[in-house]
């Protein structure tokens, strides 16, 4: 199959689209990815991409065209202008691409205005569309402090609905997102088209856990308002009788903000921040927890959303404490695999610590946790199912 794929980020930004691209060609298919310039989450594009440079590359097989895009900046109208301004290029440059592709693949995260050029594009081709869709909108607008009600959550409820409409698949990456999807916008989607995000590979094998006089939890991933950091900061100090180093791993607009936070509760001497590092670092932090910490704010947005390092956690067979609402916990629960309390709740999530500490059956929790990504997180099936989708949709093009 010759595949066209939109989505804003592309490698060196960290999202999985990049493996997804990189293993359809593995597997012997032409992929052509029409993707932005790398600037998340810093907002800072590099000057190798810069006036017109690299606009066009070929990356382990994927033919990877770049459209304009301004780098993003930590303000609604910052973040608005670096939306739009991928959504334009990139509707120009879909419409003057020559049409030799049999399938189109959209990769749908935040804002779904990314996905608005494979839409367009469906209306003026007959190539069919499979959308894969890993945030639900309008409902992400709650994270930006936008409601319904308002005149940006309507007009953005139509343009949401449009796109999803446009897709001949709209697949989902949670479970919850089917009812949304139904009581929102009359979209009804079959159970078939459950698709979750797979774990790294990477965290398959760690290396051995390293000694330590006392426990060991880490956080990893973007550190931003949504994932509520703060809770776990909280919470550390109300642990501090505990012999606890927690460790957080990434970084993101609220990254600063969290730092002064530490220092505001003195907790240098308990929790370190490492910024972000490449992703061959992670293994190693992985294999120094006793458990991996998921944290997020509580409203419907994030709720509804299986954070994709809830994934790797698993495949490393780590425990997971979790403060966080909706999909995730009912997933930690089916899986044995951890505990979770309510989000943005620090008391809450420090008692869930302190009865994680306590348990005699944590080893049992890491084993759960790894079964559980073999049988359903497993990139494998992920990209089995994926193609089998793509080639469905090609065999039924009239």
């Amino acid at each position: 199959m010759k595949i066209l794929v939109v989505c804003q980020h592309y490698w060196p930004e960290p999202f999985r689209v990049t493996e997804i691209c990189e293993d359809l060609v593995a597997r012997g298919h032409e992929v052509t990815a029409v993707v932005g310039l790398p600037n998340y989450p810093s907002g800072i594009v590099p000057k190798e991409y810069r006036r017109f440079r690299r606009r066009r590359e070929t990356i382990r097989g994927v033919q990877v065209r770049r459209c304009f895009e301004i780098g993003r900046r930590n303000t609604k109208l910052g973040l608005a202008v670096n939306y739009c301004s991928y959504m334009l290029s990139a509707c120009h440059r879909v419409l003057w691409l020559r049409r030799d592709y049999d399938a189109v693949y959209a990769y749908s995260t935040s804002p779904v205005l990314m996905s608005l050029p494979a839409a367009l594009l469906r209306c003026f081709s007959r190539k069919k569309l499979l959308l894969y869709v890993l945030d639900i909108w309008p409902a992400c607008l709650a994270a930006m402090n936008v409601y319904e009600g308002s005149a940006l959550y309507a007009f953005m409820k139509r343009v949401s609905r449009w796109v999803y409409a446009r897709a001949d698949r709209l697949v989902y990456s949670s479970k919850r997102f089917q009812s949304y999807l139904k009581e929102v916008h009359g979209l009804v989607v079959p159970d078939g088209d459950y698709l979750p995000q797979f774990a790294d590979s990477l965290f398959d094998d760690l290396p051995p856990k390293p000694a330590s006089d006392g426990w060991n939890l880490v956080f990893a991933g973007n550190i931003g308002k949504v994932q509520s950091v703060e809770t776990l900061l909280r919470a550390a100090s109300l642990l501090r009788d505990e012999p606890i180093r927690w460790h957080i791993l990434g970084d993101g607009s609220n990254y600063e903000a969290c730092i002064a936070l530490a220092a505001d509760l003195g907790l240098s001497d308990a929790v370190t921040f490492y910024g972000r590092r490449p992703l061959t670092d992670m293994p190693g932090f992985y294999a120094m927890a006793d458990a991996m910490l998921v944290s997020m704010r509580n409203d419907i947005s994030v709720n509804d959303t299986l954070p994709g390092k809830v994934q790797s956690y698993m495949a490393a067979g780590k425990p997971i404490l979790g403060s966080i609402a909706g999909e995730t916990p009912y997933v930690v629960e089916q899986a044995g695999c951890g505990l979770c309390a309510p989000p943005e709740d620090a008391e809450a999530f420090a008692a869930v610590v302190r009865a994680f500490l306590r348990r005699d059956d944590q080893a049992q929790m890491g084993e759960n946790a790894r079964r559980y990504y073999r049988e359903h997180f497993t990139k494998q099936a992920h990209m089995d199912r994926l193609e089998a989708m793509l080639t469905e949709l090609c065999e039924a093009r009239p």
